[in-house]
């Protein structure tokens, strides 16, 4: 019979298998592939390289891939294709890098088109169903489809002729690659660089303030202040593409600005496009008459100048609205029906208090006037000329001239005066 190992030995045992299998676990990392010196386009053949493939392996159902400027020998850093004081009639040479990093060669379908600032204020491409009408037309790809081979890249020529009408100003849009997946539902993948080319000649760099509105939100107390809305729109009515910071405020009154907020500087806004803003205040006292101010001041993009350097003035933009505070009228109504109650009440019982007093007074007056006025019940009635049934009211007194009419006369006694002189 063998003796079981002890369990410290079991447990070292077990820790050591653990680990041996996590460090034999395959581990992936990623870099950045070296850009190259860039090289002017030549023959305009596309040329093919090794796409790094230090890159997370995809899927085996996976499709991976990136679009970037490039050059005959491959990337060259650059994360846009941007193009200044271009003159019409000019024509660019350049090339764009398609990279796949699955495991298997897929045909990407490239092309150019249009750009677009979509309505939350960022930069969109034209969908594949829409025809171009700018800078899409002008840029001219050597092949329309490109089969890139599995981790490889292949560096895709082209051209930008840039016509003899073209307005001066910017010009914004960008080259794809695609690829088409089929089953019950069809989705277009998309992968694109921006191209930003400037066309030489007078440039404008306006914005505009336009169809302002606004909003208020009152709160249930009395003594605070309520939410207001103020949505706007910003339209780039220049030629070159805009940023801007943003300001709005409300003020009451003899101009008091009872709120202010500053919304997120504008992203890109290209020459004729614009987007809507909707900007929310807090706290606002209903004061009555109340004022929207937007102030808007042009930012040029980043690199680019506009006509002389100098900062671009300020657009602003104001309109008028009304906010009565409702909760105090409601409170004041409110005490006010309250007061006039009170009042009504204390009125009214002085009122019921006067009446019953007067009652109470008239009640004694006439049970004064019944009690003199009372006839005696066991007395004769008193004859008006002094005489009862013919005989005198005096009992056994003899009449007397002074005792005439019925009227007693109270008897009077005889005083003897004492003669001083007398003992």
């Amino acid at each position: 019979m063998t003796t079981p190992p002890p369990r410290s030995t079991l447990r070292r045992t077990l820790f050591t298998t653990l680990a041996a299998l996590i460090m034999a676990a395959p581990m992936a990392g990623r870099a950045i592939a070296t850009p190259s010196s860039p090289s002017a386009p030549g023959s305009h053949a596309p040329t093919s390289s090794k796409a790094p493939t230090s890159n997370p392996k995809p899927k085996p159902a996976e499709v991976t891939w990136s679009v970037q400027p490039s050059t005959v020998k491959g990337p060259d850093g650059r994360a846009t294709f941007t193009w200044t004081d271009v003159k019409p009639s000019t024509v660019l040479h350049d090339y764009v890098g398609v990279s796949n990093f699955s495991s298997k060669p897929v045909t990407f379908k490239v092309y150019a088109t249009d750009a677009f600032v979509d309505k939350n204020g960022g930069l969109n491409l034209l969908p594949a169903a829409t025809r171009p009408t700018d800078i899409g037309t002008w840029v001219n790809l050597l092949h329309d489809t490109v089969k890139v081979p599995a981790h490889s890249r292949v560096n895709e020529p082209f051209t930008v002729i840039v016509p003899a009408n073209a307005t001066p100003g910017d010009h914004t849009g960008g080259i794809l690659a695609s690829i088409l997946t089929t089953g019950q539902v069809r989705v277009d993948s998309r992968v694109a660089v921006p191209i930003y080319l400037r066309v030489s000649g007078k440039l404008n760099p306006t914005l505009s303030i336009e169809s302002t509105s606004t909003s208020y939100h009152n709160t249930i107390n009395p003594f605070g202040g309520g939410g207001t809305n103020v949505s706007y729109t910003v339209h780039n009515t220049g030629n070159v593409r805009l940023t801007g910071t943003q300001t709005v405020s409300v003020t009451g009154p003899f101009g008091v600005t009872l709120a202010t907020v500053h919304p997120a500087p504008l992203l890109q806004l290209l020459p004729g496009s614009f987007v809507r803003v909707t900007a929310h205040l807090s706290g606002v006292y209903p004061a009555g008459p109340l004022t929207a101010h937007v102030k808007i001041i042009p930012v040029p993009v980043n690199g680019l100048r506009h006509t002389t350097g100098a900062p671009l003035a300020a657009v602003k933009h104001s309109v008028g609205m009304w906010a009565l505070p409702w909760p105090l009228l409601v409170l004041l109504i409110l005490l006010a029906g309250g007061g006039y109650g009170v009042w009504w009440w204390m009125r009214r019982r002085r009122m019921l208090h006067s009446a019953a007093l007067a009652a109470a007074v008239e009640k004694g007056r006439l049970e004064a006037t019944s009690e003199l006025t009372k006839v005696p019940s066991s007395g004769s009635t008193p004859s008006t000329n002094g005489h009862d049934n013919g005989h005198d009211s005096s009992t056994g007194a003899d009449k007397s001239p002074g005792k005439g009419k019925g009227i007693p006369v109270p008897e009077t006694k005889p005083q003897t005066h004492a003669d001083p002189e007398s003992g």
